[in-house]
């Protein structure tokens, strides 16, 4: 398996770049994992939206969705057209109900509502899904396959959920939303100090940081992240590649 960074910022992109978005593959299959403002783009850099074949959305922040709102054209207009019949399963959480309703256009998608602990295996991949802590439903996400287990945070608080799911991941991708300084109880995100706390303690192999907010300098969260996790430690970087 190999993961393609297509956005790496949050809750707004800087000049020049894009919010979050991810590409999966595993052999032929291609998974979009959220597909925040910018990253449409950016994935026809890469493949034709057309040869998705799965596309997760953690949460539905649009910061995670706003260009799925787009693609959703791109797809149904498609449709209309003829050229294609292909219908892309969607998942997402079903909440809140009016943002998850204004996903569908032309039966572009074919919808799917995530809830806690969900697991299903499509083509050669298992993927299950575990409820984080978030001021609305937020999945992270477990992808297994190849032999390989790739774990994506989504937005989350510190919660045993996030150790729950991260546990002996190969590839961990965290969101790092602040530095520790910044910090209040009611952030619903992750320091970049707890995320390498998670990683240390869950004992992942690699680890990239993503999500981060566009005042921030870089090398801040990477050395804030590093006094705690020793291992294989990395940021995402917008269109690069890390293989799990």
């Amino acid at each position: 398996m190999k993961i393609t960074v297509l956005g790496n910022a949050g809750p707004y992109p800087g000049a020049g770049g894009a919010c979050s978005g991810y590409l999966l593959e595993s052999g032929e299959v291609k998974v979009l994992i959220d597909c925040g403002n910018g990253t449409l783009s950016r994935l026809q850099q890469i493949t034709s939206f057309l040869d998705l074949d799965l596309i997760i959305l953690s949460h539905l922040h649009s910061d995670h969705i706003s260009d799925a709102l787009v693609l959703k054209y791109a797809l149904g207009i498609q449709v209309i057209k003829g050229t294609t019949k292909k219908t892309i399963p969607l998942y997402a959480p079903g909440f809140p109900v009016e943002d998850f309703e204004r996903l569908q256009f032309q039966d572009a998608f074919e919808l799917h509502k995530i809830e806690d602990n969900l697991k299903f295996i499509y083509k050669n991949l298992t993927i299950g899904f575990m409820l984080m802590d978030h001021p609305i439903p937020c999945y992270g996400l477990e992808i297994i396959g190849e032999g390989k287990k790739f774990v994506y945070s989504g937005d989350t608080k510190y919660c045993k959920a996030i150790f729950d799911l991260s546990k002996d991941a190969d590839l961990f991708l965290c969101e790092a939303g602040v530095l520790e300084k910044d910090k209040i109880h009611s952030t619903p995100h992750l320091s970049a100090k707890e995320a390498g706390l998670i990683g240390t303690q869950s004992k992942v192999k690699k680890m990239v940081l993503t999500h981060f907010w566009p005042e921030y300098k870089l090398d801040d969260i990477y050395n804030e992240a590093k006094t705690v996790f020793k291992g294989d430690l990395e940021l995402a970087k917008e269109m690069k590649t890390y293989n799990v």
